[in-house]
């Protein structure tokens, strides 16, 4: 997700946020810091568990402008074949004029 972050950067109309699922929200910034991830990570473990109702992790949603959800997906590959799906989902749900470059720097 952090390298989808910094590949997306440029583009105002795809945002990126982590739900994090620990108990304890202390251990949030030092794991962020420690493997240098500058990914917006949220404290969310009631609200996940308790309104979402969300156990299974990692889950990837989609939503629009609208707020409606347009992709959901469970697990992680830590192939390319994720992450060239995930940019091709979004680029579905959000076109734009400004497409990602591979190093996340505008061109």
């Amino acid at each position: 997700m952090q390298k989808l972050t910094e590949r997306y950067k440029d583009r105002p109309n795809v945002l990126f946020l982590s739900l994090n699922m620990d108990e304890n929200p202390g251990l949030i910034e030092p794991f962020m810091t420690e493997h240098k991830l500058t990914l917006t990570a949220i404290p969310a473990f009631s609200y996940v568990t308790q309104t979402l109702k969300v156990y299974g992790i990692p889950q990837n949603w989609i939503v629009d402008a609208d707020g409606v959800i347009r992709l959901k997906g469970v697990g992680y590959d830590a192939t390319e074949k994720w992450e060239k799906g995930m940019m091709e989902a979004i680029d579905k749900v959000s076109p734009g004029t400004l497409s990602p470059s591979p190093s996340g720097s505008s061109k």
